[in-house]
């Protein structure tokens, strides 16, 4: 099959081509991949790229760049090889391939030893070392840089940005790909945007960003507890700063996608359930049998009254100090929510159904429970795409990014929701997409007046900071065009 851009692929590849430092603020859909395999292409064609290093989430870097390059027969030319092979990496020594991918937690992999009792960092061997350590750029077979999914950098502490700004002379090219920019707020662009760009428009300390567009909403408290909003004004300053460089196309502007529609579905805890809940929100430890289930923080709290609210706990036995995720005790409360999920899934005809959880006992248990039910792995997405799975339960982190699943079904159900907006948007994006011939409906299986409605609401208000962001930005570059 030939690649025919659509309209709106043709300003992106039309931007990527024009710009070294910048990328697309593109929404779900809109085919980011191939807007990029269609620019590399015609630098490459025309001498002007080497190749690239495509960095993107581990699924994606694996199946989805290949697979892409193998659907349009304009791009099976330029030979695709994951730098997680030897094949690979052979390659790259020989630099005889157009695109290696690798994947984000490849970048950096810390090595530590113990030192009189503590524990030491003594160097690292992650991929980057391997690749670029002690080259020059006519030394390695890249000359561009491709971060999909962009939002993965976005935190200035990161380890592996911080690794890789020491080897970001050594490219010409510095793309980013994203749909989610803003998942959480604008203090999010910062560091996309300086790995992008070299630091030339925020600077090189987060400090003076923070400073500058934004505010304390609790200068009362120490100075690194502060949380910042917006300062009044400046989101649309940020928003300028980066116009030039970033190309901005939201979904709902370009696709013809039938709707989504979003339902809240209430569940009633049984009052055994309640009663540990509340006991829990109140007191932070609650006594369960034998067991204790401790909040030590509000972090672990959160994830406490969650998975009291789904049914279950990891719960540490009273004498047990360190546990994993094998060895936790698992203290089942109520199956309010399975029901719950069974019934919905009855109601809608028994037709596909994406079901995310938060927890490994709550997938286990929806398994146990419900003998239809699959656990998602990636031999499973053909089985999906062809209707053959009536209910797919996964993490959303491990189906998250650049996999299309809208053949298989049109509908998804939160049994427990994130506080990652970028999460959210990327699990309900595996099925709203080109391709999709039907409405796309979000379920969230809901108990009222609990932590779940305050998730939710907060994904809501991180939703509309993000929506703002990228309409602003589309209007900027409106304007700037009609000049």
């Amino acid at each position: 099959m030939i690649f025919t851009p659509f309209e709106h692929q043709e300003l992106g590849i039309t931007h990527l081509i024009n710009t070294d430092e910048g990328g697309l603020f593109a929404g779900m859909g809109l085919g980011k991949t191939a807007m990029t395999l269609a620019a590399l292409a015609h630098h490459i064609a025309d001498g002007n790229c080497k190749g690239a290093l495509i960095i993107a989430p581990l699924r994606v870097s694996l199946f989805t760049w290949p697979e892409e390059v193998q659907q349009w027969e304009n791009f099976q030319w330029m030979k695709t090889v994951s730098l997680r092979t030897e094949e690979g990496l052979a390659a790259w020594d020989r630099g005889d391939a157009c695109i290696y991918t690798i994947n984000y937690e490849s970048l950096f992999i810390p090595k530590y030893r113990i030192k009189s009792g503590t524990r030491v960092q003594v160097g690292d061997s992650g991929m980057l070392s391997r690749l670029l350590e002690g080259k020059t750029a006519d030394q390695i077979p890249v000359d561009t840089v491709v971060w999909d999914e962009l939002s993965k950098a976005k935190n200035h502490k990161s380890k592996r940005v911080e690794e890789f700004s020491k080897y970001r002379h050594l490219f010409k090219r510095h793309w980013g790909l994203t749909g989610t920019p803003a998942p959480n707020s604008y203090q999010d662009l910062f560091a996309q945007i300086n790995l992008l760009d070299g630091e030339k428009r925020f600077g090189e300390f987060i400090t003076h960003f923070l400073t500058r567009y934004f505010q304390p909403t609790n200068s009362w408290a120490p100075r690194r507890m502060w949380k910042w909003e917006v300062r009044e004004g400046c989101a649309g300053l940020i928003e300028d700063k980066i116009s030039d460089m970033i190309l901005t196309l939201r979904s709902e502007d370009w696709l013809d996608i039938p709707p989504t529609e979003f339902i809240d579905v209430e569940v009633a805890l049984p009052p055994k359930a309640k009663t540990i809940y509340k006991r829990l929100e109140k007191e932070l430890i609650v006594l369960l049998k034998d067991t204790k289930v401790k909040a030590i923080n509000q972090a672990v709290l959160v994830g406490k009254l969650q998975q009291v609210l789904g049914g279950a706990v990891y719960a540490h036995d009273i004498d047990t100090i360190i546990a994993t995720e094998e060895t936790k005790v698992v203290t089942e409360i109520h199956d309010a929510k399975i029901k719950a999920l069974h019934k919905l899934w009855v109601s809608e005809g028994k037709k596909p159904m994406i079901v995310a959880t938060a927890f490994i006992h709550e997938r286990k248990r929806i398994l146990d429970a419900i003998p239809e039910a699959v656990e998602f792995a990636s031999d499973t997405l053909d089985a999906w795409n062809a209707g053959k799975i009536p209910l797919l339960v996964a993490h959303p982190a491990s189906m998250g990014h650049g996999l299309n699943m809208q053949h298989g079904g049109c509908r998804a159900v939160w049994f427990t929701l994130t506080y990652s907006r970028e999460g959210y948007d990327q699990l309900n994006a595996r099925l709203v997409r080109t391709g999709q011939e039907e409405l796309t409906k979000i379920f969230h299986l809901i108990v009222p007046g609990t932590l779940d409605d305050a998730v939710l609401a907060a994904l809501q208000s991180k939703g509309e900071v993000q929506s703002g962001l990228l309409k602003t930005l589309k209007n900027i570059q409106v304007l700037a065009g009609a000049r």
